[in-house]
């Protein structure tokens, strides 16, 4: 199971291929190399056509159905992705490396680190009134962790641990991790005014880069770059850097925030599936 979002930037490509279509031929490709790797410990010369693929898609009613077919017919699908490839190379919305990179994922559960690397963000001591703001904001909207808390019951499934981490404020107020999950996945689309709004409220935005070094010299994972007449006149980043003991899950929750920063700066919305 993972958390798949997309940044929604237009393209060729969505012009040629709906978003939806798009995320189910990528999701029964990434299913289908995984059935393949398997088989291929046990039988190192199985072809596609022998390997069986289980896909989970969801009918016109939006019901889940498991369909099974063979990883040689969705190679042969995913055909129609692969000749459209090329209108990747210079996409500026990519979060990911390689082909259709402005679709990421989370992979489930999230880890503990992964969940403290999040509670980290909200600074609670030193006057800073952002993580009050940010309470108040879930208050009046009604964000109270209630359905991640659900998902919690599922040990395993989407979370590492079956409690979540706390931050208390210095106004004794309190911010759980199923909160912020609530905020940043369970609301979609999320639209470029209120990506920057997160980004800010989490602190990770570095809106004023140098110009004056090169951008492989920069610390941040994800830099962004404005232009005018075809000088840069503007850097803008998060407050991130990739570290050598990082985890998958925390892996995913960078690149996540790399997607909303990109949403922010371009002007679209990053469209979450969970």
């Amino acid at each position: 199971m993972a958390i798949i979002y997309y940044v929604d930037f237009p393209c060729p490509i969505k012009d040629a291929v709906k978003p939806g279509r798009l995320l189910r031929l990528l999701y029964a490709r990434e299913r289908a190399n995984e059935a393949v790797n398997r088989a291929r410990k046990e039988k190192p010369d199985i072809s596609p056509e022998e390997v069986m693929v289980a896909l989970s898609l969801k009918d016109k009613e939006r019901t889940a159905q498991l369909v099974q077919t063979s990883a040689a017919e969705v190679q042969r699908q995913f055909g129609e992705l692969d000749a459209l490839a090329h209108h990747c190379r210079d996409c500026r919305a990519r979060v990911e490396t390689g082909s259709f990179g402005c679709r990421g994922r989370i992979d489930l559960p999230i880890s503990l680190k992964a969940e403290a690397f999040l509670m980290g963000l909200i600074h609670g001591s030193g006057g800073d009134p952002t993580p009050g703001l940010l309470a108040n904001y879930m208050e009046n909207n009604g964000i109270a962790g209630n359905r991640p808390a659900e998902m919690r019951k599922l040990p395993g499934v989407w979370f590492e641990s079956d409690k979540p981490l706390v931050k208390r404020l210095p106004d004794e107020r309190r911010i759980s991790a199923n909160q912020l999950f609530e905020l940043l996945f369970l609301i979609s689309p999320i639209r470029p005014n209120h990506a920057r709004f997160l980004l800010g409220m989490l602190d990770v935005l570095a809106p004023n880069l140098p110009l004056d070094r090169p951008l492989e010299s920069l610390p941040n994972l994800f830099v962004v770059e404005r232009a005018d007449a075809g000088l840069v006149t503007a850097r803008v980043g998060l407050k991130l850097q990739a570290g050598a003991d990082d985890d998958a899950s925390l892996r995913g929750l960078q690149n996540y925030f790399g997607a909303l920063l990109l949403g922010s700066e371009l002007g679209c919305e990053v469209t979450i599936k969970v």
